[in-house]
């Protein structure tokens, strides 16, 4: 999947539970000789939404990478309708 991101969204925990802010990504590059990978970006990420994490909803709070579309992401309004 590494090759198709093309943005990264930022999911802030507890008291906010929400994604905040989206970046374009510029470059991956991995980390030395290990599987860790350094992202570059763009510009600074821009503060969005919030998207928010709907309680008892079918999706839960992530907890690791999660992959959807950009057009996906400007027309949600809560993370159920983003994934």
């Amino acid at each position: 999947m590494i090759p198709r991101i093309k943005y990264i969204a930022a999911y802030q925990v507890a008291p906010v539970s929400a994604i905040t802010h989206i970046a374009k990504v510029h470059k991956i590059d991995q980390w030395k000789d290990t599987n860790k990978y350094v992202l570059l970006f763009e510009e600074a990420a821009k503060e969005i939404g919030p998207i928010q994490l709907v309680p008892k909803g079918k999706v839960k709070a992530p907890q690791g990478p999660r992959y959807t579309s950009m057009s996906r992401l400007e027309g949600a309004k809560t993370l159920e309708d983003a994934f």
